[in-house]
């Protein structure tokens, strides 16, 4: 694995400061869209996998202050960056931020509401296993979206929906949905999986 690759998996140091800087712009657009998709409800517990520096919970918590988030990074770094970002929450006891693998997510079954995981689904070793637990910690009618670049350079083509539907529906989901963005310049696609 090339260094730079290596930092995106598991970013650290001033390269991984520098990184999740980097996240918070360039994911803005993709935390909004995929927001909006998952239909957030005042009350609803949230699970985020591969929260990075926490913007998108800080977007969540701005507009819907009545959630309770929870967030899984495997990054120390990410963990530093999302909790300053985010200490409000944390200290109104709002948000649970931890580091840990989403193959392997420390939460008890049908814990969440709903869950989401943008542009993170490359570094889950393996994606199936990853989905076989956001299934396990989803309450019936939970919803899960997983967010993914639209473009055909590696590694996103592994990531396309007819090869994510089926692991989709092998983890349990019942009802898995396809939308895509349509922006030309920064092309997203999220599949919408309902427990």
């Amino acid at each position: 694995m090339s260094s730079s690759a290596s930092q995106a998996g598991q970013p650290r140091g001033l390269v991984g400061r520098l990184l999740a800087w980097i996240m918070v712009r360039h994911n803005a657009p993709d935390n909004a869209w995929a927001i909006d998709l998952l239909n957030i409800q005042d009350g609803d517990h949230i699970l985020e996998v591969g929260y990075g520096p926490g913007a998108a919970i800080e977007l969540i918590t701005r507009r819907h202050p009545a959630t309770q988030i929870s967030g899984v990074d495997h990054a120390q770094t990410m963990l530093e960056a999302a909790s300053a970002r985010n200490r409000a929450a944390i200290a109104a006891g709002k948000l649970d931020l931890q580091v840990g693998s989403v193959t392997s997510l420390p939460f008890a079954d049908a814990s969440f509401d709903k869950a989401f995981a943008i542009n993170s689904i490359y570094f889950w070793e393996p994606p199936q296993q990853g989905l076989n637990e956001l299934q396990r910690v989803l309450k019936p009618g939970g919803c899960l979206a997983v967010t993914v670049r639209d473009k055909q350079r590696a590694p996103y083509p592994d990531f396309r929906p007819d090869k994510l539907i089926p692991l989709f529906r092998q983890a349990g989901f019942s009802h898995v949905e396809t939308h895509r963005n349509g922006v030309p310049g920064h092309p997203l696609i999220c599949l919408l999986g309902i427990k």
